[in-house]
């Protein structure tokens, strides 16, 4: 009997036992689904939050990380945040990463197969042609382009009796559209500029922000719902655009060697001429890229001089010394160090492109981290330019850095303004210049000073704009 009982309890406590197995495992598992769903649950608020304003989601710690991987739901993302790893992406192993699609999916209605987004032979077809027309020989005959432009701009501000308010977010963009323009078309904007101006606000508001479906998984070819808005704007572009090819064609005997003529005058190696299609996405991407950076540069430069009296002060006593008054010209350039490391300082804090994204071909290596192929890159210049490993008092606004007697002390893959490698802007000289020049002549006529009350607040979508505009009251020196 005292055996028959000890099997019977024996049983008891194996059946009991496999209860308890049981919900311990069931616990464990609900355990383990409660976690993924907060881990998903969090990630979708992240990136509804990345949607809004890329910028904001960026934690702390990454201004302190080197490679930082991100599970976004069933992708993998890898937030590259050192020179080594922008090395890797962008110059060394760059042909194994692609622009990503949903880069892609937020520009191809403006741009279509533009220099932007174009990849291997067509890219590198397009590019060689297009090096020539910002190469350094050109520099001085645009420079008189962006001065004349420059004074035009000023000349109407002086007509003001007093101080006077406006949104110079707006002033610059247009005024850096028809400078860029004239330089690449030949073409005078006139009351154009404002339609492009209007379309251009409307398509960054319409298909400005990331897509959440990218980071789903679903394929590229699904229809987003922002990419079926905007339409309206891209035909405004389009029928600006139109008006200069035709002005253009108009007078193709008689045209300058700029940038639209060198598009007419391709011929490949059957002596084709380039498809209609590819002329105007390349003249709407490199005006896009000619104005855009460099209008938001200018914004936030101001600002800056706002903020910090000193660095104010101290361009303003260089501006007084070099130019004595006039206006500046090419040759003043080297002379301005000091306006230009306002400019460099500016990238360097409120970089206009705010993160470069890609996708791995196939896999690799990034800091000892294994890439698999299909992994999302982003590398966001916003975080890099205020990395605390790579910049003392990253976040103060420190124009003397970027003097010359210290610039051997910047990892040169440690601010990317411009991006890096074969992908490198193309006008990067000529916004530099631009930018400095026009800095140049505004600064030492006019203070400018936001609006009492308005809130500057960066908003990361397409570009680094200020949201909202940037109202500021404009005052003669």
């Amino acid at each position: 009997m005292e055996t028959g009982g000890a099997q019977a309890h024996a049983k008891k406590m194996i059946v009991m036992t496999g209860a308890s197995a049981a919900e311990s495992s069931a616990s464990h598992f609900a355990s383990v689904m409660l976690t993924q769903i907060r881990s998903t649950w969090n990630t979708f608020r992240h990136l509804v939050r990345a949607r809004e304003n890329v910028i904001t989601v960026w934690p702390k710690s990454y201004y302190r990380r080197e490679l930082i991987p991100v599970h976004c739901l069933n992708r993998w993302m890898f937030v590259v945040n050192s020179p080594a790893g922008v090395q890797q992406v962008m110059v060394s192993n760059a042909k194994n990463y692609r622009k990503s699609p949903g880069n892609t999916q937020m520009l191809k209605p403006l741009l279509g197969n533009g220099l932007f987004l174009s990849e291997g032979e067509l890219w590198t077809r397009q590019r060689r042609l297009s090096n020539p027309a910002t190469h350094g020989t050109r520099l001085p005959g645009y420079a008189q382009i962006i001065t004349t432009a420059g004074q035009a701009m000023l000349a109407e501000w002086r007509t003001h009796p007093g101080p006077h308010e406006e949104d110079v977010m707006e002033t610059f963009t247009l005024l850096t559209a028809n400078i860029i323009s004239q330089i690449m078309f030949g073409y005078k904007l006139g009351d154009s500029v404002h339609t492009l101006y209007e379309a251009f606000v409307e398509y960054q508001a319409s298909h400005g922000r990331m897509h959440l479906l990218e980071f789903l998984g679903l394929p590229s070819w699904l229809p987003r719902p922002s990419l079926w808005r905007g339409r309206k704007a891209v035909d405004k572009f389009d029928r600006v655009l139109a008006e200069i090819l035709r002005a253009g064609k108009d007078s193709e005997g008689e045209m300058p060697e700029n940038f639209l003529h060198m598009l007419l005058s391709f011929r490949d190696e059957e002596g084709k001429p380039m498809e209609p299609s590819l002329v105007r996405d390349e003249m709407a991407s490199i005006f896009l890229a000619g104005h855009e950076t460099t209008a938001i540069t200018l914004g936030w430069a101001f600002c800056m001089l706002e903020r910090h009296p000193e660095v104010e002060r101290q361009l303003h006593e260089e501006l007084d010394r070099v130019l004595g008054g006039r206006a500046p010209a090419f040759a003043d350039v080297p002379n301005l160090t000091y306006t230009r490391a306002v400019i460099d300082e500016t990238l360097r804090l409120y970089p206009p492109v705010h993160a470069f994204t890609r996708q791995a071909i196939g896999a690799d290596e990034i800091s000892g981290q294994k890439i698999p192929a299909g992994s999302f890159i982003t590398i966001t210049s916003w975080v890099l330019h205020r990395h605390t490993l790579y910049w003392e008092e990253p976040d103060v606004f420190k124009p003397e850095r970027f003097l010359p007697g210290n610039l051997q002390k910047i990892n040169h893959h440690a601010y990317i303004p411009f991006g890096a490698g074969a992908r490198i802007c193309l006008g990067k000289h000529l916004g530099l210049l631009e930018s400095t020049l026009l800095l140049a002549m505004i600064a030492q006529s006019f203070r400018l000073r936001v609006r009492a009350g308005h809130v500057v607040e960066p908003l990361g979508r397409m570009t680094l704009r200020p949201r909202g505009g940037l109202p500021m009251r404009i005052e003669r020196r």
